[in-house]
């Protein structure tokens, strides 16, 4: 029997991780319609993190396409959760004032996680890295009712372009912990090079 297309994620929890331009958003976006298409909506929870980034900010900053948004399509009934949230690294002239935002990020999401239905099964969760930066992996896990799902898609920032510093080196950290928990639970995908839809 064939799998509708789009569809190969159902059942499963999945964690898409890559540089930016992979196309962590691309694939998930796939998956997302797919599911949309047929009929699912109402079961899906969709918690969008990708930052605000001006497209003066990208170009001066040499990521042109990154931090790009998921959405369902219109009318699918998907729960659709996001706030306006900033990018730190690039945005911030000092370490403390990344950080600073980072935390600021980490509070508006916790209130997005709040709003999330039980009802919901099929979680998908777009650049989760912007929670990691100032949380645990293992606060995400519980607070966002990952063992409650029976559908989880989850993607992240991994890679070397964004930078260092501290709020890099506890992103890395915990999406080293959340791939951990992937990888025991279901799978991690890594995408390396440009995904074409």
């Amino acid at each position: 029997m064939m799998t509708a297309p789009g569809t190969e994620c159902l059942g499963k929890r999945i964690l898409v991780i890559g540089d930016v331009n992979t196309g962590k958003t691309t694939l998930c976006k796939r998956w997302l319609n797919g599911l949309c298409q047929q009929g699912l909506g109402a079961r899906i929870a969709l918690l969008d993190l990708a930052p605000t980034i001006s497209p003066e900010l990208a170009r001066k900053r040499g990521i042109v396409g990154a931090g790009g948004e998921l959405r369902a399509p219109e009318g699918s009934g998907v729960l659709d959760l996001r706030a306006h949230l900033e990018p730190p690294r690039l945005s911030s002239s000092s370490e403390s004032e990344a950080l600073d935002k980072a935390e600021r990020n980490a509070q508006l999401i916790e209130t997005l996680i709040g709003r999330l239905e039980p009802r919901r099964d099929i979680l998908f969760i777009n650049d989760v890295t912007l929670f990691l930066q100032a949380r645990s992996a293992a606060s995400l896990i519980e607070s966002a009712g990952f063992d409650r799902r029976t559908t989880l898609v989850v993607n992240g920032y991994r890679g070397e372009r964004l930078g260092g510093g501290a709020l890099t080196r506890h992103e890395t950290a915990e999406m080293s912990e959340l791939e951990k928990a992937f990888a025991e639970r279901g799978e991690v995908v890594r995408l390396t090079h440009r995904y074409d839809s």
